[in-house]
């Protein structure tokens, strides 16, 4: 459907969702943090207007904090835990760490760089 509502994730969906890392991405080291690169590949609605040249890819750089969100988002770790880990890894109160994942972690979403993965009696509940 072109304009499908999205579900309505409550606090506790969303903190219970496990991130999983695209597997198109590649990673390596860099200073101070790590390189993300993903292949770009044309938006649906526009494949016959516009197409990406092949090879074509896209690169984030992350820093030592996103490095470390970037390596727990495994597809086991749920949210409440990266925060958590987060938080003693960097010496932050929880709500810092929660702000700062939850933002950091709705971007790398948005840039198709993460999914989240939930389980199936929560995604029933959502819709």
């Amino acid at each position: 459907m072109l304009f499908s509502k999205k579900p309505n994730l409550t606090r506790e969906d969303s903190l219970a969702a496990r991130p999983l890392r695209n597997s198109a991405a590649r990673i390596e080291p860099a200073a101070g943090g790590a390189r993300v690169t993903i292949p770009l590949t044309s938006p649906r609605w526009g494949r016959w207007l516009f197409r990406y040249p092949a090879g074509a890819t896209k690169t984030f750089e992350l820093d030592s904090v996103g490095s470390f969100v970037w390596d727990c988002c495994d597809g086991r770790t749920t949210v409440k835990q990266i925060i958590r880990r987060l938080a003693n890894e960097y010496n932050l109160n929880l709500r810092e760490a929660e702000v700062s994942t939850l933002a950091f972690l709705k971007m790398l979403a948005s840039k198709g760089l993460i999914g989240l993965a939930m389980d199936a009696k929560d995604a029933s509940r959502i819709g």
